[in-house]
């Protein structure tokens, strides 16, 4: 006659290694170690602790961005006491413009304002990007900004009909107060952020096509209410870009994700401040900023008007497999009579994507073991829905394995016991295994 299945907890036992383990390295807030693999990129990151900024890392008001509503200026982004600060000072000055509104002729427009803005010379495509920031006390009006931006244009492509001219990720844009509604002056406050995508698409006879968060609300407008005014303190926000889809965080809290589309090109990481519709106008016949001249103030500038970057860091995801809830796997005896419910999770790698392979798919396996390491494979199950299109570059899979011809854990030789493995193979070549077997897996009749 069929008995209950036997589940219940006991104390925790220590987890047996197997191999070597990888060196921790920093990882993303909000990340275990034991989960995702990170390598962290020198040529993105800097913690800000020399006593100027970094050259080899970074471009000091980059001549690529190119506004007609205020100068980027180097002097107003410095390294200070192991921050970055970038600030908008009032400044009134004028400076050579091509204004499309007279066909793109060169004339000296009079300006108000100066901001700071660096984009590091390296760019890259898919991968994991934090900074640590602290807003701004001028509000509304300035917008504090970590986005990431392509500048390679026109690709070998441009002339295809599809094809992406322009990629851009904005992991965040703080205190914009955006109007969103209801009523058509309704601005945002200042603890609404907002995490949007922008694309220019080559369009027939190659015409350039903008792809805008408002029109594309479901594809590419993310607002997030955050639980805290960002000019208060220093907060992380970060995007991974990965082939798959973009996902937002804040405070290491995943707060959105979107499927990636078209920003498949080499990117910046950027930071910057930005003016907003208080201290500039829309120039709707030119589709352009304008300066604001009936809005001019020095109040608050540049005291209240400098944005803080503690850090900023790329990682690299590096192949990862690892098992969802170990503690409880660990705390658990299993009966003979049931199966053994496993949870598995794995991210293909920044650059990487699951292929078929040994693994056929992804393989969890019971074997056995000792003091001197493996004895044998027991038993196994493999999944290969994972090499689908929507599950090959990461994500979670359901497994069981069957335990009724297993043989109980107390009837084993003295010294062996069972423990959990899993593996995928990796479109780099390689086979991709857990870090750490999991184990002594307690099974009873």
């Amino acid at each position: 006659m069929k008995t209950t299945s036997i589940v219940k907890f006991i104390p925790l036992l220590p987890l047996m290694l197997v191999g070597c383990s990888s060196a921790e390295v920093i990882r993303p807030t909000g990340f275990e170690a034991g989960n995702e693999r990170w390598q962290v990129k020198g040529n993105r990151s800097d913690d800000f602790n020399g006593n100027k900024l970094n050259s080899a890392i970074w471009e000091n008001a980059p001549k690529s961005l190119v506004v007609g509503a205020w100068s980027f200026v180097e002097n107003n982004s410095f390294v200070k006491d192991g921050k970055l600060n970038i600030q908008v000072t009032q400044e009134n000055h004028t400076r050579k413009f091509p204004d499309v509104c007279q066909g793109g002729k060169r004339v000296d427009r009079e300006l108000f304002y100066k901001s700071g803005a660096i984009r590091t010379h390296a760019d890259s495509v898919y991968g994991f990007y934090e900074a640590k920031i602290k807003g701004v006390k001028v509000f509304p009006g300035l917008s504090p900004a970590f986005w990431l931006y392509s500048d390679g244009h026109p690709f070998p492509d441009s002339k295809v009909v599809g094809s992406v001219d322009y990629s851009e990720i904005d992991i965040v844009e703080l205190q914009q107060a955006d109007w969103h509604g209801p009523k058509a002056n309704d601005a945002d406050p200042i603890n609404v952020m907002d995490h949007n995508l922008h694309a220019r698409l080559v369009g027939k006879n190659g015409k350039k096509i903008w792809r805008r968060p408002k029109p594309f609300p479901a594809e590419q407008l993310l607002r997030y209410d955050a639980p805290f005014d960002p000019s208060d303190d220093f907060h992380t926000y970060a995007v991974e870009n990965r082939k798959d889809k973009i996902s937002w965080y804040v405070d290491g809290k995943l707060i959105g994700e979107k499927a990636n589309l078209f920003w498949h090109r080499p990117m910046h990481v950027i930071l910057s401040m930005g003016m907003r519709r208080q201290f500039i106008k829309y120039n709707a016949q030119c589709q352009r900023a304008d300066p604001h001249p009936d809005n001019v103030t020095k109040k608050g500038f540049p005291e209240d008007a400098t944005m803080q970057i503690d850090y900023v860091k790329t990682w690299e995801a590096l192949p990862s497999i690892w098992l969802e809830n170990p503690k409880k796997v660990l705390s658990t005896i299993y009966s003979r009579e049931q199966n053994l419910p496993i949870t598995m999770k794995y991210h293909a790698g920044s650059h990487e994507q699951l292929v078929q392979g040994k693994s056929q798919g992804i393989t969890l396996s019971l074997v056995e073991k000792n003091a001197k390491g493996f004895v044998r494979l027991v038993t196994k199950v493999s999944d290969v829905s994972v090499l689908s299109e929507s599950k090959k570059y990461g994500g979670k899979v359901n497994l069981a394995l069957s335990l009724n011809d297993i043989t109980a854990s107390k009837q084993l030789p003295k010294g062996h016991y069972y423990a959990l493995t899993s593996s995928f193979t990796s479109s780099n070549g390689k086979e991709v295994h857990l870090a750490k077997t999991i184990g002594p897996i307690l099974i009873t009749d």
